[in-house]
């Protein structure tokens, strides 16, 4: 009943169906269109890319060459080294040429042997061969006759006397002042000693004698003094042990 009243309603109004070839045919030129640009996009393209030159914007690429023989295998000599610039441009300070160290200045015990009188000049000593007391002025290292006496240190040879009271003597002039003094020698010297001569640390000089008047009733022995700057010091802190 509904249906044809539809039906009816449509006749009434005028309006007639849309026949199917007609939306086919619609549908139909749709897709045709869609085609068409479709085609016109992919030719731009291919045009677009036909004419378009890859060379002038890709940048050329080389590539080393690589010696692959046994000669270049070889290591290659080293270059020279550069000298090293300062930092700041400034000189070190440092000599190019490093100077020789200076020889160690050496020491020598006079004579092997013990200390048996010692340096006293602020306390009177009493003398076995003068009978009374006294100033004593060096050390009196004990030691057989004829035992062999070096010099104390490096040196220059500056008198070679024989005093009366003390016999035999030599002294040797050092550096910073100082002058050795060796009494009590045999005359006997070494061929070396003469003023002006040089002797080096612990080279032989002379033997001990018994020449020394003022000593004479004392055991065999070396009287040994040293003065630094003009003055008289206890030689016996200054000496190396043995």
């Amino acid at each position: 009943m509904n249906e044809n009243n539809e039906k009816n309603s449509n006749v009434s109004s005028g309006e007639s169906p849309e026949p199917l070839t007609k939306k086919v045919a619609r549908f139909s030129a749709i897709i045709y269109l869609c085609l068409a640009i479709a085609v016109v996009v992919v030719a731009t393209v291919g045009i677009f890319s036909i004419s378009y030159d890859y060379n002038e914007s890709i940048p050329p690429v080389s590539f080393p060459e690589l010696d692959f023989s046994p000669e270049s295998s070889q290591t290659p000599p080293d270059e020279p080294s550069k000298p090293e610039i300062p930092v700041g441009g400034e000189e070190s300070g440092v000599d190019a040429e490093l100077s020789e160290p200076e020889p160690e200045v050496m020491f020598y015990r006079p004579v092997s042997g013990e200390i048996i009188k010692g340096f006293s000049m602020d306390a009177l000593v009493f003398s076995e061969t003068m009978k009374d007391y006294r100033v004593h002025s060096g050390v009196d290292i004990q030691a057989e006759l004829g035992s062999d006496v070096v010099a104390y240190s490096n040196g220059v040879i500056s008198s070679v006397t024989e005093d009366y009271f003390y016999g035999v003597t030599v002294s040797i002039t050092h550096d910073e002042g100082a002058i050795s003094y060796y009494m009590n020698l045999d005359p006997a010297l070494a061929e070396i000693v003469s003023v002006g001569n040089e002797v080096l640390a612990g080279q032989i000089i002379g033997k001990v004698g018994n020449t020394a008047r003022i000593e004479s009733a004392d055991p065999p022995h070396l009287h040994f003094e040293l003065r630094f700057d003009g003055e008289l010091v206890d030689p016996e802190s200054e000496l190396p042990e043995g």
